[in-house]
């Protein structure tokens, strides 16, 4: 029997990587769903080690890097994230394998045929594997259509400069100075979106590169963005994220 941890903050996303496992092997227990840094802290100081840990990277309070930091584990990790921009600090740790949502079973069968049989692969393999996995199911959106004033407006992404929510209500921010709101979430936005262009904030806003007008040492180690076109709420970049931030500014 193989005891999983689950670190996740999306239910909907826990559940069915649940259920992928339990449809691959029956004998699998899950263990916990972890859903924060802190909740995470707080399992690990009071439950047993897990033989192996699922891991999402964005979760509810921050970067589960964060929480590998903060707490001892020898438990093999598959990390499993929308994003493949966190391959490289991922495999600095107890990582065997790199999922990108939405999980394809078969891949997933084949990283739990890696654990269980302890054939790791070397860091730039799975980075190839990544790669080619990316090129065959990931495309970029290049547009939307927006419902406005009983129209539908074309709005290219090219001329974005960034996402962001206002009450309650996600919004894209053009760089003619206009907004129209978009009927989609930010999650879902970034998952379709080129993540070389555009960058996850927080959870108000993702900016595209080259709407960046100033980067500026915020206090706590965080840093503020100032945009081409005004926001009315602060971008910042928490102290988790710069470190990435920084690293996806400067990518060519």
């Amino acid at each position: 029997m193989t005891k999983c941890l689950i670190i996740e903050d999306e239910v909907s996303a826990s559940n069915h990587l649940k259920t992928l496992l339990l449809k691959l092997d029956n004998s699998i227990e899950i263990l916990a769903v972890i859903d924060s840094v802190k909740s995470g802290i707080q399992w690990f100081d009071s439950n047993h080690q897990p033989d192996l840990i699922f891991s999402d990277i964005q979760i509810a309070d921050g970067l589960s890097f964060s929480l590998f930091d903060q707490i001892h584990t020898q438990a093999p990790i598959i990390f499993t994230t929308a994003y493949d921009e966190y391959a490289i600090q991922a495999f600095k740790l107890n990582s065997i394998d790199y999922l990108l949502k939405p999980i394809d079973p078969e891949m997933l069968k084949f990283s739990f045929a890696k654990y269980t049989s302890q054939q790791l692969f070397s860091g730039q393999k799975i980075l190839e594997l990544i790669k080619r996995d990316s090129q065959n199911k990931k495309t970029f959106r290049r547009s939307f259509l927006v419902n406005f004033q009983d129209k539908l407006i074309p709005v290219l992404v090219d001329s974005i400069a960034y996402f962001f929510i206002s009450d309650g209500i996600v919004y894209a921010q053009l760089s003619t100075r206009e907004q129209f709101p978009i009927d989609l979430k930010m999650d879902d936005i970034m998952e379709q979106l080129d993540s070389s262009l555009f960058f996850r904030a927080n959870r108000q806003f993702i900016i595209a590169k080259n709407s960046i007008k100033e980067i500026i040492l915020y206090f706590n180690s965080r840093i503020l963005l100032k945009m081409h076109i005004p926001s009315t709420e602060d971008v910042i970049i928490s102290r988790e994220k710069v470190t990435l931030f920084k690293k996806w500014f400067e990518e060519v």
